[in-house]
């Protein structure tokens, strides 16, 4: 029996965007009506009382946790969950909590280690964020300082954003404070310029690339950043893997540093990770798997 989902993306997402289509036919393929929708769009809260329309599933391509706990509250299955996007999106308690699952991470730093300047040099990043946007190397006190002004100023950004009503996330002005939290990690000078970006969809890994730039310390391709395919190594497979199931991601973009040792550590994982650089079908994977629970 043909089912029926839905791939919700923000209203700001350019409507000529072709990996709709990509999408699309890959959800025909598992026997999967799919729908595109924008957060705008009056259609894209299934009526209640409708059972006949709702769809089997949801498949979110933003952060619009309120749509998302709205059809998880009609019973709808919602990729990735609301819990697990909020999770994820809040870079200091998703470390936390993979950390307690024993995965690998850059140690945090508190405002006192990093006062001191015995601690540079170090990365100081908005707690949310994203495309390796305010994402510094700090190495001296001047760069501190002015690290910090970017965060207060991203901060105030968005507030302005917020009042106009042009916000991406429909965030409230508490999440934005938190969210413009600096947050200090340990550079990780082993994979300095380069990164593993693995996909995990379901209970596999979907694809995966080497990201680098030599002329920074960031390889995001959002960033400037290139990429190339390598053969991935079993222990950063795995070590994805675990970041998902401990985040209760169904798919996941899990950013991987060479810890210097022959090992990963999870920089970053985002459960609305963009896949321009994939080795794989991402979109065949993630709905084969859907395929599976829905």
């Amino acid at each position: 029996m043909e089912k029926r989902g839905l791939l919700i993306y923000p209203s700001t997402t350019p409507r000529e965007n072709n990996a709709f289509g990509w999408f699309m036919e890959a959800a025909a393929r598992y026997g999967i009506e799919l729908q595109v929708l924008f957060y705008d769009a009056p259609v894209a809260q299934a009526p209640v009382g409708a059972p006949d329309r709702k769809p089997d599933f949801v498949l979110m391509r933003g952060y619009n946790i309120a749509l998302s706990r709205w059809y998880e509250e009609q019973g709808v299955r919602v990729i990735n969950s609301s819990g697990s996007m909020i999770l994820c999106r809040d870079k200091r308690r998703s470390g936390e909590v993979l950390a307690a699952a024993g995965v690998p991470v850059p140690k945090v730093l508190s405002m006192e280690e990093a006062a001191g300047g015995a601690a540079y040099p170090f990365v100081l990043k908005l707690n949310f964020g994203s495309k390796g946007e305010n994402v510094f190397l700090v190495r001296n006190e001047t760069e501190y300082r002015d690290a910090q002004e970017a965060c207060r100023r991203e901060e105030t950004l968005r507030l302005e954003a917020l009042a106009r009503g042009v916000s991406e996330f429909g965030e409230t002005p508490e999440e934005i404070r938190c969210g413009c939290e600096p947050m200090l990690q340990e550079f990780v000078a082993s994979s300095s310029g380069r990164d593993i970006r693995v996909w995990v969809t379901g209970e596999e890994v979907a694809g995966h690339v080497l990201r680098y730039n030599p002329s920074s310390f960031k390889s995001n391709f959002a960033a400037g950043g290139s990429f190339r395919q390598i053969p991935l190594p079993p222990e950063a497979a795995s070590t994805a893997m675990a970041a998902a199931r401990a985040c209760g991601l169904f798919f996941a973009g899990v950013d991987l540093l060479y810890d210097g040792d022959g090992g990963f550590k999870v920089c970053e994982i985002n459960g609305n990770a963009g896949f321009r650089t994939a080795s794989a079908d991402i979109p065949d994977a993630l709905f084969r798997n859907i395929r599976k629970i829905i």
